[in-house]
């Protein structure tokens, strides 16, 4: 039988098109089907990225709960386009808004916390937290750093503080609140993407002066010359993160990505026509607190040496 790629597909449904269960098992062995939970597949035509797999797994346990069962935690993170740790994403989580414990299986975590009306939203066809208590519920249940990079995106996405700071404060007894806190305090909503929040934790781990985000660069007239994702303005010094996104998501209409490289050279070429220096980084430095704050301490102690604060 034809399956679209992002269909879901039960053994019922297999079944009366004529397929045995040796029939599904051997469609299984050989990579045709995909066991999204018990009795509901999914074709694997086309590779989905683990977002797009986590969603359909939603869409695939959302039939074994109860109606009143509303998709949260990292689920939600998911649906609200929110940077989540891809080692939860094999389960759906969600909160249960009747009576009766939280419960755990192969495919989904269910837990019992207060949750009012105001709360819950509907994305597409999904019950699931709002954007500032999926926000919170991060903040309290994930390390530090991913919860700082949810709470970054998603005033990134237009979160407001006077939004978020409610959402924590409305249940007090939950677990986690004082990590939470301290998440929203370090939060900045002018980080683009998960690399620049998460360098931001490692700089702080690492003991290296905060910096200024998005940092716009001028010329000795006053012109813009640029916008770095970090700046040590005293110092001269920007620091930019690499593999924010791939060179084809930055073309323009009828550009190549030889261009995008043009582009980007003399961008910097031009940065350092203003008086700064550039120290670059991926996103494997920016996850190590140590290889960073080591290669940002060189490059501070080059530039106050250039600039004659050290002897």
């Amino acid at each position: 039988m034809h399956l679209e790629p992002n269909q879901l597909v039960t053994h019922a449904q297999l079944a009366r098109q004529g397929l045995t269960a040796n029939d599904i098992r051997k469609r299984l062995r050989n990579g045709e089907l995909e066991r999204l939970r018990r009795g509901v597949y999914r074709p694997t035509t086309t590779t989905l990225s683990t977002e797009l797999l986590h969603r359909q797994l939603v869409r695939a346990t959302l039939t074994e709960v109860h109606s009143s069962t509303v998709i949260s935690h990292l689920s939600a993170g998911v649906l609200h386009q929110l940077p989540v740790p891809i080692a939860g994403l094999d389960r759906v989580w969600a909160t249960r808004r009747t009576a009766g414990h939280g419960k755990r299986s192969h495919h989904l975590v269910t837990r019992t916390s207060p949750l009012d009306d105001d709360e819950v939203t509907r994305l597409g066809d999904f019950p699931v937290t709002t954007l500032a208590r999926t926000a919170s519920d991060l903040a309290r249940t994930s390390p530090f750093a991913w919860g700082v990079m949810a709470v970054d995106a998603a005033l990134h996405q237009g979160l407001a503080l006077e939004d978020l700071l409610p959402a924590l404060e409305r249940h007090p007894r939950l677990h986690g609140l004082n990590r939470a806190r301290s998440v929203v305090e370090f939060a900045d909503e002018r980080s683009e993407s998960a690399a620049e929040s998460m360098s931001r934790v490692s700089m702080a781990l690492a003991g290296i002066p905060d910096p200024a985000t998005q940092f716009e660069i001028v010329d000795d007239s006053g012109q813009f010359v640029a916008r770095a994702d970090f700046a040590w303005p005293e110092l001269k010094l920007v620091g930019e993160m690499d593999g924010k996104g791939k060179y084809a998501d930055l073309l323009a209409p009828g550009e190549s990505v030889a261009d995008v490289v043009m582009r980007e050279k003399l961008r910097e070429e031009r940065i350092r026509q203003a008086g700064y220096w550039i120290v670059r980084w991926d996103w494997k430095i920016a996850c190590d607190a140590t290889a960073l704050g080591a290669l940002l301490r060189r490059a501070m102690g080059l530039q106050r040496r250039q600039l004659g604060l050290i002897g």
